[in-house]
């Protein structure tokens, strides 16, 4: 298992790496074949006060599974979002006995409806245009719609890109206001 800790406009103390490790190799007895833990503090302002963001990421075979948390104190933040984590896999592994079992209701892609056009609102002419502050690459991994709405289930998204594994076409699974799923996918 990697164990990558990370700090944006901070410092991460060997007190706090330290704490990180030894909680984070915790995680293998509950989720076994974890191949990479990725663990980001960041700081959003230089005041001593302000919340900082932990935001921890378990890579596992093909499944990603992610918090992220606000505290002023960083060990804090990061033992609630520990806490989170284990609420997550223990809903992943429910998951995967329920599948196994064939008790989870499956999805078809005829059920998901696809996304309704948004209105272009009109922009005002004084505030400055929007501007691109974050990249993040990621594997694409073909699998099924269900693979995919259980994935971004597991990140806390609200939508999740993908490869279908039947025609390796690029889709866009997302949840609707109303609760249920929703697909995006090209035209042939």
């Amino acid at each position: 298992m990697q164990i990558s800790i990370l700090g944006h406009s901070m410092n991460v103390s060997q007190r706090l790496d330290k704490y990180v490790r030894s909680k984070v190799e915790r995680l293998q007895r509950y989720l076994p074949g974890i191949e990479e833990v990725r663990v980001e503090f960041t700081r959003q302002s230089t005041k001593r006060d302000v919340p900082k963001c932990v935001e921890l990421t378990i890579r596992r075979r093909r499944t990603l599974l992610r918090v992220e948390e606000q505290n002023a104190d960083p060990l804090v933040a990061f033992d609630l979002a520990l806490e989170k984590m284990y609420h997550r896999i223990a809903r992943y592994k429910g998951r995967r006995i329920d599948r196994k079992r064939g008790s989870a209701p499956a999805i078809e892609d005829t059920e998901l409806l696809a996304a309704e056009a948004l209105p272009i609102a009109e922009e005002a002419e004084a505030t400055p245009p929007p501007k691109l502050v974050r990249i993040k690459t990621f594997q694409i991994v073909p699998m099924s719609v269900e693979e995919a709405i259980e994935q971004m289930e597991l990140l806390g998204h609200d939508f999740f890109v993908f490869v279908h594994a039947d025609d390796d076409r690029v889709k866009v699974v997302y949840r609707r206001k109303d609760g249920d799923y929703g697909l995006l996918q090209p035209e042939k």
